[in-house]
């Protein structure tokens, strides 16, 4: 059986996620010590709801809670989902640290930031999709 895995679209609350690139979009990312910059997320656990997954997965690598607000079944590359979740704070321009080891540093974008770990088109894929259907 393969395991499912999920990443997080995370928008500050009121701020609801916009085509990168245009006005008023902003968004996180976490920079993984090997990978580069890429989106919260990882492995659905037994049991787990893909929400709740990304839910966890926001808090354990940025140290953030927030609400799930919406769910797009396999549209992340290989059969990911990708969930949208908003926090209730203020975008700040200064990255923070993570708890999580493998992960240097977090922060909010507002431009694609590099190196990359994700394809730029699929990021694009998230911020373009209709979220709000």
């Amino acid at each position: 059986m393969n395991k499912k895995w999920v990443v997080a679209w995370v928008t500050p609350i009121g701020m609801p996620p916009k085509p990168i690139g245009s006005d008023g979009a902003c968004w996180l990312m976490v920079r993984h010590n090997e990978r580069g910059w890429e989106l919260p997320g990882g492995w659905v656990e037994d049991g787990e709801e893909c929400e709740m997954a990304a839910l966890r997965e926001v808090y354990e690598e940025t140290g953030l809670l927030g609400t799930a607000r919406k769910h797009a079944p396999n549209l992340a590359e290989g059969g990911g989902d990708v969930v949208w979740i908003e926090v209730d704070i203020e975008p700040i321009p200064e990255p923070w640290d993570s708890l999580d080891p493998k992960i240097d540093e977090v922060g909010w974008c507002l431009t694609t930031p590099h190196p990359l770990a994700w394809d730029e088109k699929e990021l694009s894929l998230f911020s373009n999709y209709d979220w709000s259907a």
